[in-house]
């Protein structure tokens, strides 16, 4: 147990002490870095399956494979065991990304495609519009 709550604090600090900040510096920047900006993302994903251990098989596949289509960044979210997932890609290619990336949810877990629900937005939503 102490070993787990170790575990737990030392992912909370390396997001919140860590990659919260180098995020923000990233999108703050007139150009932001695109490339630094996945692997801050990717490296909160692996962090969250390491050490949180809160997530499904799915939602560690789902962001890998987003990444491997192209997305800049993706990972999970929510409060833990649940499925949400989200991945920044380049506008031009949002369309294309999103049905690749269905078709290959479809064919790795095809007894979850049913529930699954894959959606693009192009702009945030009202309330989601400054992070900095």
């Amino acid at each position: 147990q102490l070993r787990r709550s170790s575990r737990r604090y030392e992912q909370f600090h390396a997001e919140s002490e860590v990659l919260i900040p180098a995020v923000r510096g990233a999108l703050s920047q007139r150009e932001v870095p695109l490339p630094t900006l996945g692997s801050l993302v990717d490296r909160s994903q692996a962090l969250t399956a390491s050490h949180l251990r809160n997530t499904l098989e799915e939602t560690e596949w789902l962001p890998a494979a987003a990444r491997r289509l192209g997305a800049v960044a993706a990972s999970a979210f929510g409060a833990g065991f649940g499925g949400s997932v989200w991945a920044l890609v380049e506008a031009g290619r949002a369309r294309e990304i999103l049905a690749e990336w269905s078709r290959a949810y479809a064919e790795e877990y095809p007894h979850r495609q049913a529930h699954a629900r894959f959606f693009a937005m192009e702009s945030p939503p009202p309330g989601a519009c400054s992070v900095v």
